[in-house]
């Protein structure tokens, strides 16, 4: 009953996530605001931070056999 979530399951929420934080009105209104100049990386920072985490928790759980 208690099935764990395909390892594509966990990519396609990274791949939506990072969908609206580039496509998305919040981004124009991130745009506006007097924010410093690295602010605009900080959400493509945390994608990559997310898909890093992702695999390696894929590769993990290959190497014990899940």
């Amino acid at each position: 009953m208690n099935q764990r979530p395909l390892p594509t399951d966990h990519s396609l929420l990274i791949f939506l996530l990072a969908l609206f934080l580039v496509n998305s009105p919040l981004r124009q209104w991130w745009s506006t605001l007097s924010l410093p100049w690295y602010a605009m990386y900080l959400p493509w920072l945390l994608i990559i931070a997310l898909l890093a985490l992702n695999q390696h928790r894929q590769k993990r759980n290959l190497d014990r056999g899940d």
